[in-house]
């Protein structure tokens, strides 16, 4: 059979433009394929919260997965980080995979409950659940700090007044009588307006004249505040690391970080390059195994042909949608091509042996087998994709679209190749006979 005739097939015909779209897909994405943590560099942290969730806090607040997930997303993204996943397992712990970040520097942001408190003295002032505005954190021109600039809701900022007020008054100070604000804000006897996060003083600092003033005289109460963190580096990346925390909410429950496991940008190239030969050895296994089967190239290279338009497809799907690809994902994609190899072989079987039976019979009796060997592997890695660990779930995912895409579209292409090709060398025989 020539090889005009081969592209004349349908199923052959779809087979090739799913691989030449799956081909132009990597080609038009930047990068072609979005690589997991193991083969780019990066980390993954073990997360384990404090309580089973669903938990309901002594306030009577409910604290459920989606809640903690969603501000993590949040905290990651004001971070910077834009390849990572979230993946929930169990009732107390998340699995965090990103890639090109500090794991350190995560692990601290992650395990930052957030709890901002705001006291004057002994009393609180405000806490972070009445920030309305978080503004970029920046470096001041007059004192050099680097702060991080908020604005509080109108019911806090008179409850800081009220607070500062009776501050003043428990100083053995009457508001009323005060006439040198500058000099008030200078009396050690006055208390001094402290910011905890998370139970840590973070910043400290007397009311300024001018806000004395407002609060005195004006009897306004300021929205607009700051938090300093100092001048040098590390007040810088805790400035950030503030404004992250600030912005994302407090955690309504402590997390701890129980393991983290990082592989360097070099070491995950290195892991790419060696799953790419091993692939490689695996085709050229396959075609040998195949070849001392049956000793034909007519059906060697249908057999291989397909297997590589499969995993051409596989990737371009995955490139579609940005699915990460790891060592697991990878191990999945050599599983569904090693079924689809056993799949073909059981095409090939059934047309050669079985010769009482017609053509379509033996293709159909092929199909059955292939049919119920793809149901039960799809049954096989559901539980392992339903479980939410993202190993397991990138396993299970490549495998399940591997075989799918084998049972639609490479095993149907490659049965019509096998059908046409021994169709029509059983008719050549029966015309030499007559002749």
């Amino acid at each position: 059979m020539s090889y005009e005739e081969i592209l004349k097939i349908r199923r052959v015909q779809l087979l090739l433009a799913l691989v030449t779209l799956s081909l132009l897909t990597m080609y038009v994405q930047d990068p072609p394929l979005s690589l997991g943590w193991d083969l780019s560099g990066g980390s993954e942290l073990k997360v384990k919260t404090e309580h089973p969730l669903p938990y309901v806090t002594p306030d009577g607040s409910t604290v459920t997965m989606e809640l903690v997930v969603q501000i993590l997303e949040k905290r990651l993204n004001g971070l910077g980080i834009k390849d990572f996943s979230i993946s929930p397992w169990g009732k107390q712990y998340l699995i965090i995979d990103f890639a090109g970040t500090d794991p350190e520097q995560a692990r601290e942001l992650i395990e930052r409950q957030g709890k901002l408190v705001v006291k004057v003295g002994n009393r609180t002032a405000f806490t972070g659940a009445e920030l309305v505005r978080i503004a970029p954190y920046t470096k001041s021109l007059s004192t050099g700090k680097w702060q991080v600039p908020f604005t509080v809701s109108e019911e806090a900022a008179k409850r800081f007044r009220e607070v500062a007020l009776l501050a003043l008054r428990d100083a053995g100070i009457a508001p009323e009588n005060v006439t040198n604000f500058e000099a008030l804000a200078r009396d050690p006897r006055v208390p001094w307006v402290e910011m905890y996060l998370d139970d840590v003083l973070v910043n400290s600092a007397p009311i300024g004249g001018s806000l004395w003033q407002e609060f005195i005289v004006a009897g306004k109460a300021p929205r607009d505040l700051v938090l300093e963190t100092g001048s040098d580096d590390e007040a810088e990346a805790e400035a950030k690391s503030v404004e992250v925390v600030l912005r994302s909410g407090a955690l309504p429950i402590k997390l701890e970080v129980i393991s983290v496991s990082s592989v360097p940008p070099e070491l995950g190239m290195q892991f790419a390059r060696n799953a790419a030969i091993a692939g490689f050895f695996a085709i050229v296994s396959v075609a040998l195994v195949v070849f001392l089967r049956y000793r034909r190239a007519g059906v060697v290279l249908p057999i291989i042909g397909t297997g590589i338009s499969e995993v051409i497809i596989i990737l371009g799907l995955a490139s579609l949608i940005r699915w990460d690809l790891d060592l697991p994902a990878i191990a999945g994609i050599i599983a569904a091509v090693g079924t689809g190899v056993d799949d073909q072989i059981v095409i090939t079987d059934e047309v050669l042996l079985q010769r009482g039976y017609s053509m379509r019979s033996r293709i159909k009796r092929a199909f059955f087998i292939i049919f119920s060997a793809w149901f039960t592997t799809v049954a096989a890695m559901m539980p392992l994709f339903m479980i939410g660990m993202a190993a397991l779930k990138g396993f299970a995912l490549t495998t399940i679209m591997g075989v799918t895409i084998g049972v639609l579209v490479t095993r149907p292409a490659y049965a019509r190749i096998v059908e046409h090709l021994f169709g029509k060398t059983k008719k050549a025989k029966r015309r030499k006979r007559k002749r």
